[in-house]
């Protein structure tokens, strides 16, 4: 039973799509076009259906889903038939049989039993006579119903003969037949290659022994020359050792070259990177000496501005100390005058009214004077300030002028410094660069040379090469020439061999031709010229034709006399020698061809010549060769000789170059032969040829040998040039070397020094433009302190005026206010008396404090002036060991400078000397490399010479060293050794060309005609089984056949009648009385008519009649299922009732798939399957479970 089907890419169904099958009837219903008859398809192509066109496609590959506009296509297609062996009905041990067929767009296909792996030939197998094949009747469409209405019996008979059950006996019978047919065949071949391997034997039986006596001497050879090689070997070998040795040597010798190469180059690069860093270490030393000579400008300048401090701050302080020592003096005044005071008391009463009158006056003066001294104590202050500024002004543009000054000199020294070394570094530049210029220009004449001497080399090479060339082609055309004379001594023994033994010839002439040559009776001999076929000059393109017109002539004796053949055939008659056809060539008559018949022949196409004409021989012999020769033609195609034959009307024999006679009256013989040419005729001709190309070949030899010799001569003259030439080019390229790093050393030194210039002249022309900036600064500078100066004299005179008229004020005030206070104390005196006295002393305790208050202040300035004298004095101190630190520094930086470049001038040439010591050792390493290659090119070619020795023996006689070594054989002296080895090899090639496969071949052979006969024995025995196979299988068929069609045509009857509701149908086997060949024919009467053909019946009849007889089958061998598409389509609503009411009654035994759109198939159907095609080009299957209105079976 059918379980279940699964399509996935199969035509419109791109998806995996599943369809689950039960007992009972399924039907599958849908639209025209929605893809139904595709799940058919499905099923056919997973059972293995190989026709694109039963599946409605042109190619295989139709049946994968190409695509739609939505929906791209897919690379594969997969089926898996799933069936339920429950029953057995299949011959496979599984209750569930899984069949797929998976095929892919490259043509690949894959067929799987139960996910294994199978071929279709094992599917077949499984299905044969189950009724489920593509031949069986389990799948009917439409294709089928036209097969068994079809009106060829063979379209039909397939179904009958699975009914039957005689598929597989038919198969069997095939393969059978098959068999038989390859045993035929093999038997065939069997006995051609069994009469082809005895004619082999006889010759490989001779040749076999050739071989053995060969193999034996061979061996010998082997043995011998494989000693002396081994000789030589050790000899070489002793010769390599030595060469090994001194190559080590000179390797040692290299090695240290090399490790001293290195260690002054390194040395060399140290003192470079040494010089490198001491020319940095001067540019550094060099910036800190200017540095230190700008701080001592600056100190130089800020010294002159502490001083000018000094000097105004002590100015300050005297001036102070002056108004200190007045202002002691005014105290100690009050003091006395207090002291005085009480004995003037009583005079000052007096003195009251005075003092009023006094006083006024006193205090309006005082009141003036106080006015004036304010506004000069103002202006005094201000121009004070004033001086005391520009003061300043003027010490910081003269502190600012010496700095510029100081720093003017510095940059004056540094440049006249800069100066001199430009002049010393020009010259440097100049001497620099003409050496480099030499270096370059001998660095360039050196590369021209070098060119040159490397074209010339290349030249040299070229023609040492060519020399060479020229002698290997010498050499090998010697080796061609010798091995030609080689080749034809062999050959001309071979033949001398041959002739001497008369080998080719028929047995009677051999025996008579050794008897002529052991008879010591000259006698005997005279007369007698010989085999025909060895005293003729045959050209070779014409041997075949000529040994053709000859035929058994060609081995005729020819002797002078009748009487002379008379005598050797009485002695062969007596020796029962056999007999011989003698050419006496005084009594033989020949008969030329007529003139008009040549001239007829000679005017034909491909005409040669009368063969007697092409051949030559001694004149005495010439009546035996027209005898033989003189009426036969030779022409060139069988063609030619039948046009030729026609002419002269078949009156002569004519021969073509291949072989091919027409002979005379019109008879014709040719066609293929294997056999080649005897090689009898004009052998002796052949043997004095070789020998007169053997003299050729050896003075050609000697000419070569010659030009051999001037071409060594000529190839040592230029290596002996070549040589010469490299020793002065590697001398050159040392030379070279040498002044290259010269050169390079230069270039640097150059390029250090032009760089040093260009640092130099930037340093000048920036001390220069300083300078010119100093110089326009100083003098705006100073005419800056001139204005300035001059303003603070003004301002001093201003100030020294104002002082004046303020001490002058000041006096005149203190005058005023004395008198004032003189006055106003008197007053007081009088006034108040003794009090008075009191109160006066209590003013001029009060004066006493002002002035002892102003006493103080001035105090505290003097010490702010002292204090500031003190901080000038330490500034100035401080500052002046700074500059007397910046000179000592500054010189210490110079004599610095002064020890790094005399240092760096020492590195110099330190490096110097190393560069000079590196190019000695340059050349060292130079001249012991070449030593070192010259024995490293010796070493390898005695190795090669070793590896050639080794070869040799591996190429000669197969064995490694360490096999020659076991089986050489012992030698005791070279000479004697090699004279063995020529005696040996001369009778290797006396025994002439050899097959050394022949004694294996032979028993190859032998074994294979052995086995080739058991061979033929077991054919013959397997074509009899065969036969006999044949004849039960189709005794079989024929009886089990002969029974289904009688019980098939029973059914057929019964179910036409149930179908039809009457009539009769029957099967009727026609023609041949063989039923397996017999025509099937099927005759049907529906009720109402009379018994006729199929052919004559409507559609509808001829669509139920074949219904019936699928039915007939059914009864008589139900399949697992059955698939119906649209087998009823033809049918109308009465006869679809019929249809299904028939498929119910069978539904309970087997299972039926209808593929239908017809309504009353569906109303009969347990279950259907819609298929629709929602999307344009995909199928899609729905399911629905449908009730039965009745069981199965009524």
């Amino acid at each position: 039973m059918l379980k279940s089907l699964e399509i996935q890419g199969f035509k419109s169904f791109p998806e995996r799509t599943e369809l689950l099958f039960h007992e009972g009837i399924t039907a599958i219903v849908g639209p025209n076009g929605a893809g139904k008859s595709n799940i058919t398809d499905a099923i056919r192509w997973v059972l293995g259906e190989q026709s694109a066109k039963t599946l409605r496609g042109r190619r295989m590959e139709d049946v994968i889903f190409s695509g739609t506009a939505q929906r791209r296509a897919v690379s594969f297609t997969e089926v898996t038939l799933t069936l339920d062996n429950t029953s057995g009905i299949l011959p496979i041990d599984y209750e569930t049989v899984a069949i797929t067929r998976r095929y892919y767009r490259s043509g690949e296909s894959e067929y799987l039993i139960n996910k294994t792996p199978c071929r279709l030939r094992d599917i077949n197998e499984l299905l044969m006579d189950t009724g489920i094949g593509l031949d069986g009747y389990s799948i009917i469409g439409q294709g089928k119903i036209d097969e068994i209405l079809s009106n060829r019996s063979e379209d039909r008979r397939a179904v009958f003969e699975e009914a039957s059950g005689i598929v597989q006996f038919r198969s069997r019978k095939e393969e059978a037949l098959r068999k038989l047919q390859r045993s035929e065949q093999n038997l065939v071949r069997v006995d051609d290659l069994l009469v082809e391997l005895n004619d082999r034997a006889i010759p490989l039986a001779k040749q076999a022994d050739d071989a053995r006596s060969q193999i034996d001497l061979a061996a010998r050879f082997k043995r011998v020359d494989a000693a002396l090689i081994l000789r030589q070997i050790a000899k070489l070998e002793l010769d390599q050792a030595k060469c090994a040795d001194d190559l080590e040597l000179t390797k040692l010798d290299l090695e240290q070259a090399r490790n001293e190469q290195d260690k002054a180059r390194t040395s060399y690069t140290a003192a470079v990177e040494i010089v490198d860093n001491l020319e940095g270490r001067i540019d550094r030393e060099q910036t800190r000496f200017n540095e230190l000579s700008v701080i001592e400008t600056e100190k130089t300048g800020l010294n002159a501005l502490y001083r000018e401090k000094l000097a105004a701050s002590k100015k300050n302080a005297e001036s102070l100390m002056e108004e200190r020592n007045r202002l002691t003096m005014q105290v100690m005044s009050l003091d006395h005058e207090l002291t005085g005071r009480a004995s003037r008391r009583k005079n000052l009463i007096e003195r009251k009214r005075q003092a009023h009158s006094e006083l006024e006056g006193a205090e309006s003066a005082l009141v003036v004077v106080e006015q004036k001294l304010n506004e000069v104590h103002v202006q005094s202050t201000e121009a004070l300030k004033r001086r005391d500024r520009l003061s300043e002004r003027v010490y910081s543009l003269l502190a600012i002028h010496r700095e510029r000054s100081g720093e003017k000199q510095a940059l004056n020294a540094r440049r006249n410094h800069v100066r001199d070394e430009l002049y010393a570094m020009e010259d440097d530049l100049t001497k620099t660069a003409e050496v480099t210029d030499q270096l370059r220009e001998e660095v360039t004449a050196l590369d021209e040379m070098i060119a040159k001497m490397d074209r010339e080399a290349k030249e040299i090479k070229e023609s040492v090469q060519q020399h060479h060339l020229d002698a290997d082609a010498i050499d090998a055309s010697h080796s061609k020439v010798i091995s030609e004379i080689q080749r034809l001594q062999y050959e001309s023994e071979t033949l001398e061999r041959l002739e001497s033994s008369f080998e080719g010839y028929q047995r009677p002439v051999q025996l008579l031709m050794q008897q002529l040559q052991r008879s010591a009776d000259e006698n005997a001999r005279k007369g007698i010229y010989g085999p025909l076929g060895s005293l003729l000059f045959v050209p070779e393109e014409l041997t075949r034709a000529i040994e053709v017109a000859l035929g058994a002539s060609t081995h005729h004796i020819v002797c002078d006399s009748s009487d002379t053949a008379k005598k050797q055939i009485d002695w062969l008659r007596r020796a029962r020698a056999g007999r011989i056809t003698f050419l006496p060539v005084r009594s033989i008559e020949s008969r030329p061809i007529d003139r008009s018949t040549l001239e007829r022949a000679r005017s034909s196409a491909g005409w040669i010549g009368v063969a007697s004409d092409l051949v030559m021989c001694d004149p005495e012999i010439k009546p035996a060769l027209l005898f033989t020769l003189g009426r036969t033609m030779i022409v060139e195609t069988l063609d030619d000789a039948i046009a030729l034959s026609d002419i002269i009307r078949r009156s002569h024999t004519i021969v073509t170059q291949d072989g091919d006679i027409v002979h005379r009256g019109g008879s014709m013989t040719g066609g293929w032969s294997s056999h080649k040419t005897a090689g009898v005729l004009g052998r002796p001709a052949r043997i004095r040829e070789i020998r007169e190309r053997i003299v050729s070949l050896e003075e050609k030899t000697a000419e070569i040998e010659v030009q051999l010799e001037q071409a060594t001569e000529a190839l040592k003259r230029e290596a002996a040039k070549e040589e010469t030439l490299l020793d002065k080019l590697a001398h050159a390229r040392r030379k070279h070397l040498r002044l290259s790093a010269e050169l390079t050393s230069e270039e640097q030194a150059y390029e250090r020094l032009a760089r040093s210039n260009r640092d130099l002249n930037n340093e000048a022309a920036v001390i220069d433009r300083r300078v010119g900036e100093l110089s326009d600064e100083m003098l705006e500078l100073e005419s800056e302190r001139e204005i300035v100066a001059s303003e603070r004299d003004e301002a001093a005179l201003f100030v020294m005026q104002f002082e004046t008229e303020n001490r002058e004020l000041s006096s005149e005030r203190d005058d005023c206010r004395d008198r004032v206070i003189q006055l106003k104390v008197l007053i007081d005196s009088i006034e108040e008396s003794i009090s008075d006295f009191d109160s006066l002393t209590s003013r001029t305790g009060s004066e006493k404090e002002r002035a002892e208050l102003r006493l103080k202040s001035v105090g505290r300035e003097l010490e702010e002036q002292n204090r500031l004298i003190e901080t000038f004095r330490t500034d100035l101190e401080e500052n002046t060991l700074a500059l007397e630190k910046a000179v000592i520094e500054r010189e210490e930086s110079r004599r610095a400078i002064a020890d790094l470049m005399e240092k760096r001038e020492r590195e110099s040439e330190l490096q110097r000397q190393w560069l000079a010591k590196i190019t000695d050792i340059n050349d060292a390493v130079s001249r012991l490399s070449t030593v070192y290659e010259r024995q490293t090119s010796d070493y390898s070619r005695g190795r090669d010479q070793i590896d050639d020795q080794l070869n040799r023996l591996w190429e000669l006689h197969g064995w490694t060293r360490l096999e020659a070594e076991r089986e050489a054989c012992e030698i005791t002296t070279m000479t004697k050794a090699q004279s063995e080895r020529a005696e040996l090899k001369r009778r290797i090639d006396q025994l002439g060309p050899i097959n050394h496969n022949a004694v294996a071949e032979y028993e190859a052979l032998s074994e294979r005609i052995e086995y080739m006969t058991a061979q033929r024995e077991d054919i013959e025995k397997a074509r009899r089984g065969l036969e006999s196979v044949i004849r039960d299988l189709d005794h079989s068929m024929r009886e089990q056949f002969s029974k289904t069609i009688e019980v098939i045509n029973h059914n057929f009857s019964q179910v036409f009648s149930e179908l039809f509701s009457g009539g009769q149908a029957e099967i009727v086997l026609e023609g041949d009385d063989d039923v397996l060949l017999a025509d099937i024919a099927i005759r049907a009467q529906p009720p109402g008519k009379r018994l006729q053909r199929l052919s004559l019946l409507s559609g509808g009849e001829r669509c139920l009649t074949a219904i019936a007889l699928l039915f007939a089958i059914l009864k008589l061998k139900p399949a697992p299922f059955c698939v119906f598409d649209e087998v009823e389509s033809a049918l109308d609503d009465a006869n679809v009732q019929r249809f299904t009411e028939y498929v119910r009654r069978y539904a309970w035994s087997m299972q039926f798939i209808l593929v239908t759109h017809r309504k009353g198939t569906m109303e009969a159907a347990d279950r259907l399957y819609g298929v629709t095609m929602q999307e344009r080009g995909i199928s899609r299957v729905l399911s629905m479970k449908l009730s039965s209105a009745l069981s199965y079976g009524d």
